[in-house]
């Protein structure tokens, strides 16, 4: 125990805390349960079941022994090296179990998943070990096992770069101690999973709200070294981008004190009279015609001082500098462009180009883009305000709070650019995020590291997000990434979602918005009757506060306001985009700051801050699915569909390439290419590439096509060959079969009421998805790739009763339409959803199919004797190597048949089997499949004996080899 000098330290600690939590209840009944069903499933993978990749990440995630993201790569690679991961697992499992197998377990996984990291795969593999006996195998992670040694005071505390075995050795050790010391402290454990519990008690539980502050201060101070104090010369200007830092404060610094320019060391560019000149030129005399931001400022600037252009490149230098989403290149070439339009242009210099080189320190989004011209003259009201006074340039430079609190009083509410500049001049102390809503997540996630929140105003969570990150890093001995893990999932645990689009209708109780919307760089929803409702409200919650407020308006129209409140406030978020219709044009923004109730003056309304466009949109002759989006009633509308064209309205100065393709990704719409028509498809159906093509292209430019033909001419086959071909391999599950049936109705096909169990035991009528709904909703999400719906036997069913008002969207996609069950939901065929439908002309003639149908879908005839699947049978035999005298038997029947009715004639699958190359299996085909096929066909026009005596086996085969009945 000499080893571990700190053991008494710890130990009083844990019986203190031992008294205010109930952590052996909390902490060893998961892992035992846990334990044991991971039991269960090393039987599995013993026995190579098929289902033990599932059932063993099923067990992991109860729990929270793993990194979720862990857990989300372990997947892709169970996926991707399954019977590579079995056998590690495997060796681990039955060959060796025990700590000396961590290091060889580890090893051979990073051997083919070389992303997993070591200390992830550690405890990983700790946990399979506990599976084995959990009182002697722990499980191990590797941030609280190396505090706790740290704690101990181990005098070996194994770095993140030893071997596996190496680390968890040390950590059983460590739990060894516990366990020997635990009877002197007045403590029983157990066994070493109740050591680790206890470890993680002390290493991960925050101290009892019922202490003293003095007392959690020290306990902290203790775990976590903790120091909340300032520190003495710490260098605030100093952050964690170092090479980005020293490019901003070489124009910051200069810049608030009045001094030369890095540009241009002849100009003070930051001088009152420079910044009005700019303002003025940019915001006073704008330029509303057509052009990006950039040729319009290159107009606006023109004859104007040196010392304004130099200013000019100096302020989009620090709104460019600090972004990731835009590419290095990019703002080099921004900067470069103002610059030239210089007499005797200077060069960037050398410590400003490297900091506009690097990748940046925070994402901007849309918004930073699209706002450009907006934060140009905040940046120039700012250096108004810092020329205002000396003491005003001289608080800014002073202090972070000094520069707060000179930024803050700038005209015009935009934190992005305000947070932005604060962090860019003091980069020690504020935090690289230009998110309000983030700021406030991480420092309210964690807060417990500082003893609780300070206030809730913007310095004070300025502070507490700097005293966090020094705990932070002192704790962890590395730079804190708020936005990657292990940090991220904790105050962001779930994935925000794309960006999304939206139309607001500008006119809302006769009052037209527009105006003051583009003014006052908003977007807003009357709620003059709503109340004051909570930010995430739910639906339920919203129809409520409607049907009070709004009690004399119609229910419906209470129920399309509910629904536009709940879009406005839960759905539109910043980074959306947002379009109004005014007269012949629609406005474009980005959202920035998400809805807030706001009463003023007796006027209620629900308020999103917004970024709009100058540039005005022509609204005439949009492509779909605009037309349809905006004839959608209500005053918010759900626009995403459109998004990928809004995309390229947003005014910016490059082009597509300009923005990092790894941090946005536009999603895909209207109708995806389908693959062309190969060879091998062609060779795989003995069939023409030129007619297969031609049949593709007619599902390109249709959407809808039907196969018609005889029995036997592999309608059905060819159908879902080709919707197989089309999605590729990799997303069969893209493809959807139905047969219709007499019997079968809209309420199967689309959907309808079906009688569910509930959970109480009871039946109750649930509105339940059909096939065609379930698809179209699977296209709907992924809208650049192809979903094809089979529809076979399509004539067998009452069309008209099967597809209801879904007749009209077949023909008309860019449209919607209102549901016969569900009337307030607007329904649409995604374009990239295809339909093939199979219609056997010998069941119904094909001449009974309603006008409609026949309209909307394109008809292609599969007949045994013409088209693309004459002579298919011949070209099968052939191309496999068999005796052709089957394809003359058919030819000989089809000709017979001929004589009487083309629709009725024989395709070539019924031969394109093994038994049909034998005398004995022909025998079969004709007496089993072919002849009581024909006696249906034939009934009440020919007898039984002479279908046999005209198209039995024998009287083909001598039509075949030329025999007349005279010659028998």
């Amino acid at each position: 125990m000499a080893e571990n000098t700190d053991v008494n330290t710890f130990m009083k600690w844990a019986v203190e805390l031992s008294s205010e939590f109930e952590w052996r209840e909390e902490e060893r009944p998961y892992k035992i349960d846990m334990s044991e069903r991971l039991a269960v499933t090393q039987q599995k993978l013993v026995f190579n079941e098929e289902n033990w990749l599932e059932s063993l990440l099923e067990d992991l995630s109860h729990g929270n022994l793993l990194n979720w993201r862990f857990l989300d790569n372990l997947r892709k690679t169970g996926r991707d090296h399954k019977a590579e991961l079995r056998a590690a697992i495997n060796d681990l499992w039955t060959t060796n179990t025990s700590p000396a197998g961590l290091t060889s377990f580890v090893d051979r996984i990073r051997g083919f998943a070389p992303d997993l990291a070591p200390g992830n795969l550690l405890a990983f593999g700790s946990v399979l070990l506990m599976a084995t006996n959990p009182g002697l195998f722990p499980p191990y992670r590797a941030e609280p096992a190396t505090s706790f040694l740290k704690l101990m005071g181990a005098a070996n505390v194994p770095s993140n770069r030893a071997p596996a075995t190496e680390r968890y050795e040390a950590f059983l050790a460590g739990l060894d101690v516990l366990l020997e010391a635990a009877p002197g402290a007045g403590m029983e454990l157990a066994d070493r999973l109740d050591a680790q519990g206890l470890v993680w008690l002390v290493t991960n539980y925050s101290p009892p709200a019922e202490w003293v502050p003095s007392r959690k201060r020290e306990f902290l101070a203790w775990r976590d070294h903790r120091d909340t104090a300032p520190e003495p010369g710490k260098d605030l200007r100093s952050g964690p981008y170092p090479v980005l830092e020293q490019a901003a404060a070489s124009i910051l610094i200069p810049g608030v004190a009045g001094g030369p320019s890095p540009y241009d060391p002849e100009v003070v560019s930051w001088s009152e009279a420079n910044a009005r000149e700019l303002y003025r030129r940019v915001y006073e005399d704008p330029d509303a015609g057509a052009g990006t931001f950039m040729e319009k400022l290159e107009k606006q600037l023109t004859g104007a001082d040196r010392g304004v252009v130099i200013l000019a490149a100096e302020l989009i230098t620090l709104q460019c500098l600090p972004l990731s989403n835009l590419l290095p290149e990019t703002k080099i070439r921004r900067v470069s462009r103002v610059l030239s339009w210089l007499d005797d242009a200077p060069t960037i210099p050398e410590t400003i180009e490297a900091g506009l080189l690097t990748r940046g320190a925070f994402n901007g989004g849309t918004g930073f883009n699209v706002q450009l011209w907006r934060h140009l003259c905040w940046l120039c009201d700012l250096v108004i305000s810092l020329r205002s006074s000396e003491d005003t340039a001289a608080l800014a430079a002073a202090t972070p709070q000094g520069f707060h609190d000179v930024a803050e009083a700038v005209h015009g509410n935009l934190p992005s650019i305000r947070y932005s500049m604060e962090y860019l001049s003091w980069p020690g102390f504020f935090e690289p995020i230009v998110n309000w809503g983030h700021r406030k997540k991480i420092r309210n996630a964690f807060a417990h590291e500082i003893e609780g929140a300070s206030g809730d105003d913007e310095f004070s969570v300025a502070t507490d997000l700097h005293l966090i990150h020094k705990a932070q890093e002192k704790r962890t001995g590395h730079r804190v990434e708020w936005y990657d893990e292990p940090w991220v999932s904790q105050w962001r645990p779930k994935a925000e979602r794309a960006p999304r689009a939206w139309l607001v209708r500008q006119s809302q109780a006769g009052a037209s918005l527009a105006g003051r919307w583009t003014d006052e760089g908003i977007v807003s929803l009357e709620a003059q009757y709503l109340g004051a409702p909570e930010p995430e409200a739910s639906f339920p919650d919203l129809q409520a506060a409607v049907d009070a407020g709004y009690s004399h308006l119609d229910y419906s129209e209470r129920r399309l306001r509910a629904r536009s409140y709940h879009l406005f406030l839960t759905q539109m978020k910043t980074d959306d985009l947002v379009i109004t219709v005014l007269g012949e044009h629609l406005r474009l923004g980005v959202i920035t700051v998400p809805a807030e109730y706001m009463q003023t003056d007796a006027v209620a309304q629900l308020v999103c801050e917004v970024a709009w466009q100058e540039q005005p949109i022509p609204a005439e002759d949009l492509p779909a699915p605009f037309p349809r989006l905006l004839e959608e009633q209500g005053t918010v509308i759900d626009m995403t569909e459109g998004l990928p064209l809004m995309r390229t309205w947003l005014e910016e100065e490059e082009a597509a390439d300009d923005v990092d393709p790894s941090v946005i990704a536009l999603p895909a719409g209207g109708v995806p290419e389908l693959r062309k028509a190969s060879d091998e498809l062609a060779d795989k159906l003995f069939m023409g590439k030129d007619d297969l093509q031609e049949v593709i292209d007619l599902l390109q430019t249709r959407n809808q096509i039907v196969f018609y033909g005889p029995p036997g001419t592999g309608k059905t086959f060819l159908a879902r060959k080709l919707a197989r071909y089309l999605v590729g391999e990799e997303h069969t599950n893209h493809v959807t079969t139905v047969q219709f049936h007499p019997s079968y109705a809209y309420e199967d096909f689309f959907e309808g009421y079906r009688p569910v169990k509930g959970t109480d035991g009871q039946v109750a009528f649930d509105l339940v998805s059909g096939p065609l709904r379930r698809i179209a909703g699977a296209a709907a999400a992924e809208r650049d790739k192809p979903f094809f719906l089979i529809i076979d036997e399509m004539n067998r069913g009452n069309l008209a009763k099967v597809f209801g008002e879904l007749y009209f969207l077949l023909e008309y996609r860019d449209q919607s339409i209102d549901l016969q069950y569900n009337s307030e939901e607007k329904f649409v065929l995604p374009p990239n959803l295809f339909i093939i439908g199979t219609m056997n002309t010998a069941d119904r003639s094909i001449a009974m199919v309603d006008a409609a149908i026949r309209r909307r879908f394109a008809f292609v005839e599969l007949h045994p004797q013409e088209g693309m699947t004459s002579g298919l049978l011949d070209r099968f035999l052939a191309g496999t190597g068999q005796d052709r005298r089957p394809a003359l038997l058919l030819d000989g029947l089809n000709q017979e048949i001929a004589l009487e009715d083309r629709d009725l004639m024989i395709g070539p699958s019924y031969f394109m089997k093994p038994d049909s190359l034998s005398t004995a299996g022909l025998n079969q085909i004709w007496k089993y499949e072919l002849l009581p096929l024909l006696e249906e066909h034939y009934y009440g026009r020919m007898s039984r004996q002479e279908i046999h005596a005209r198209f039995g086996l024998e009287a083909i085969e001598r039509k075949v080899d030329g025999i007349t009945p005279a010659e028998l």
